[in-house]
């Protein structure tokens, strides 16, 4: 094997040469050059994060205080014969707190737009969007995380 391999190192051999070439030890030629991250948004763009985060808070203020009233609700009907009238009256409620998270799912979706936008245009602003955005999802998740919780607890 060795033997081989040696031959590789010689010119006159049939193998590819082992030896380094120029390409391999010469230096970059040119330094990456560091692209510096806006601190903050331009007045347009900033405007739609704040309409945005606006329709979100909103309707993440009207589920959570929508809330209590499902939990009680939920908590009565668990462990009640499904069809019976505690059991209904559990998932139509359900039912309604869960549309109240509709402008909350709908502005992360309108979130997820505006970053796409700023992907396909200028993407220096990306960084500063998707702290907001992940916030936002945080919120949105915890939400989806009750209702499965809740309808569980009713039972299906």
């Amino acid at each position: 094997m060795i033997a081989a391999l040696s031959g590789c190192s010689s010119p006159g051999g049939s193998f590819p040469s082992l030896e380094r070439r120029a390409f391999e030890t010469a230096t970059p030629v040119v330094e990456p050059v560091a692209i510096d991250t806006p601190t903050a948004l331009p007045a347009a763009l900033a405007d739609r994060v704040r309409e945005i985060t606006r329709k979100h808070e909103l309707a993440s203020a009207t589920f959570a205080k929508a809330l209590p009233a499902i939990q009680r609700t939920a908590s009565g009907a668990a462990g009640g014969s499904p069809g019976s009238e505690v059991w209904v009256n559990a998932h139509l409620q359900l039912s309604r707190v869960d549309r109240l998270r509709f402008d909350s799912v709908a502005a992360l979706s309108d979130f997820d737009q505006l970053i796409a936008d700023q992907i396909d245009g200028d993407s220096h602003y990306v960084a500063l969007l998707v702290d907001v955005q992940e916030s936002m999802a945080r919120d949105v998740s915890k939400q989806k995380a009750e209702i499965e919780r809740l309808s569980k607890l009713i039972g299906e």
